[in-house]
């Protein structure tokens, strides 16, 4: 799993956050977020079993975040 940066020139249409790359289905993490919010503004399929996830979560919170989807944070993760 990866954070991807916030693109630099923002259109008005595209949401506030920063994306998580997770190896589940869309279906899936929107099913282990009900009830919980950790400033997840939205869910989308990235693909066959990959889910990217755009959030507003930062420290103890986006910690509980990857703990909740099962993703094993990266150098660059660890890092905020």
């Amino acid at each position: 799993a990866q954070i991807m940066r916030p693109i630099r020139h923002r259109t008005m249409y595209e949401i506030k956050g920063r994306r998580l790359a997770v190896n589940l289905s869309a279906a899936e993490v929107r099913r282990r977020l009900k009830g919980h919010g950790y400033g997840v503004r939205k869910v989308y399929s990235g693909g066959r079993n990959r889910a990217v996830v755009i959030h507003t979560a930062t420290g103890q919170h986006l910690r509980e975040l990857m703990i909740l989807l099962d993703v094993v944070p990266t150098q660059s993760e660890s890092e905020h």
